[in-house]
């Protein structure tokens, strides 16, 4: 007979038997880490519908084809041949690469993407805390914010490349030395990718600053630097520098970040994304939230803070509260702090407890489930079609519209991702060009129903209109005569011009 006390004896060995390395790959963290991936790709179809990821991949694209980096315009009627360069062109080829699948194949990277900046979010909170359990949970319930910007554009690469060098410089602190190698060849594909190798440029130089300190404050400290260590973060600070001109465009890739804010005023004052917090919407709120709760947990809790990790918050407060596009770091400076006041209750991770089989089963079980509910062309058609105008230009392609066509900006992309060059749009995502022409000017008149829109119509001689059913100047047009409704649903509404614009008259000699 074989008892209980056997059979107990012959399973154990078989844990024993497993590698350390197998151990780790099938651990409950790298568990907790595949859940955040599955979420972020059933999260990924909620947030696909971005104004510029069809732009991005249609550029991408094209540089993938002829093998040429864009140097003018050729996509609209308004700003044709223009002088343009691409200053995100290798996020460009990523997007332009999973477009050959079309849609699936877009919806595969942007859930890819967003799974591994939460992977990345989770292993810089498990860094700074020693809890894998409390930073899951932080990922957890930063979730709705993080998941914003879950958006299929090169920003989202820069975002991933920011937390790769925040975790590359924790890694240092903590006495891994080599990864410093590491670095500047992440600012060479960073300035190639987005332009927010700059704010990386100067959280990197910010971390070495405060290790120019020693000193304990109430719950604040800082530790300095040894000479040896501070020489290696200045010489790869220096090394970095030396990369960012190795671009296709020389060094006009480092200088758009300057060239953006300084030259781009209508840019900056009217794309949402850098707009400043409005504390009476669900962004402001969550914002408040988020510095209330630092307010009465520093006050009941006092915990302690680094010199660096006070800088980085109250900096990312600070920017979030003029520019909602920073938030997303706001949540990387947030999501440490968070971690560190849930560890209070979320004991440390056990190996010794820890169920390889059952994390195994699970694994499998959500990739599975993933791989199963994927939805198909038609099914991300239908999501997309709720907010996007896919029915309208499934009509335009049926019954070609006259040209010049005058389009909503946030549709310019789609028409470039569906027609490429044969359908010039007159406005799309890249402002800079539009802005720099005087063209943004004209179409924010136009949009706004400013009192010389229809000088600015004849002005371009537009022949059909491509916009939202309720905007305001679907309903002038609807009123005025010389405009005929020829296609309208939910979302869009297509206008074309039947009378005859005024002719300037010449002058008098």
């Amino acid at each position: 007979m074989v008892s209980a006390t056997n059979v107990v004896l012959e399973v154990q060995p078989v844990e024993h038997r497993l590698s350390g390395s197998l151990k780790k790959v099938i651990s409950f963290p790298v568990f907790l880490a595949a859940l955040l991936v599955i979420t972020a790709g059933f999260q990924a179809h909620l947030h696909m519908a971005d104004p510029d990821t069809w732009w991005h991949a249609r550029v991408g694209q094209s540089i993938l084809a002829t093998g040429h980096f864009p140097r003018h315009d050729i996509y609209s009627f308004t700003v044709r041949g223009n002088p343009w360069f691409d200053y995100e062109w290798l996020g460009d080829v990523a997007l332009g690469l999973a477009g050959r699948w079309g849609l699936p194949g877009l919806l595969t990277l942007l859930g890819g993407l967003s799974g591994l900046l939460l992977v990345l979010l989770y292993i810089y909170g498990t860094l700074l805390t020693g809890n894998v359990k409390a930073s899951f949970a932080a990922c957890a319930i930063l979730l709705p914010l993080e998941a914003v910007f879950f958006t299929l554009r090169p920003q989202v690469i820069g975002y991933c490349f920011l937390l790769f060098l925040l975790i590359l410089l924790e890694l240092y602190r903590q006495g891994h030395e080599r990864v410093l190698w590491a670095i500047p060849p992440l600012f060479l594909v960073w300035v190639n990718t987005h332009g927010s190798f700059f704010l990386g440029l100067c959280i990197f130089a910010t971390y070495w600053a405060c290790g120019w300190f020693r000193f304990e404050w109430g719950e604040l400290n800082a530790t300095r630097w040894t000479p040896r260590q501070s020489r290696n973060l200045l010489l790869t600070i220096l090394a970095s520098v030396v990369a960012l001109p190795l671009t296709p465009y020389g060094a006009k890739l480092a200088a758009y970040p300057f060239e953006m804010a300084l030259l781009q005023p209508l840019n900056v004052a009217n794309i949402q994304e850098w707009q400043p917090m409005n504390l009476g919407e669900a962004w402001g709120k969550a914002f408040l939230l988020m510095i209330l709760a630092l307010f009465i947990v520093q006050i009941g809790w006092k915990p302690r803070f680094r010199l660096f990790d006070l800088v980085f918050l109250v900096a990312t407060i600070g920017a979030s509260a003029v520019h909602l596009r920073f938030v997303i770091v706001l949540i990387f400076a947030f999501l440490p702090w968070l971690a560190r006041f849930l560890s209070r209750w979320l004991t440390p991770y056990a190996p010794s407890k820890d169920q390889y089989a059952l994390n195994v089963a699970l694994i499998g079980l959500m990739a599975f489930g993933l791989i199963h509910f994927f939805p198909t062309t038609p099914k991300i058609e239908a999501v997309l079609g709720k907010t996007y105008p896919v029915q309208a230009v499934a009509y335009m392609q049926a019954h070609p519209m006259p040209a010049p066509m005058y389009n909503d900006y946030g549709w310019g992309g789609y028409l470039i991702w569906t027609y490429g060059t044969a359908h010039p749009v007159f406005i799309d995502g890249r402002c800079d060009i539009y802005e720099y022409a005087g063209v943004f000017a004209d179409y924010l008149a136009i949009s706004r129903l400013g009192a010389d829109t229809p000088m600015l119509l004849a002005k371009y001689d537009i022949r059909s209109v491509f916009i939202h059913s309720d905007s305001v100047l679907a309903t002038y047009l609807r009123a005025v005569p010389g405009w005929q409704l020829v296609y309208q649903d939910k979302v869009a509404a297509i206008f074309i011009h039947t009378g005859f614009y005024p002719q300037a008259r010449p002058r008098k000699s």
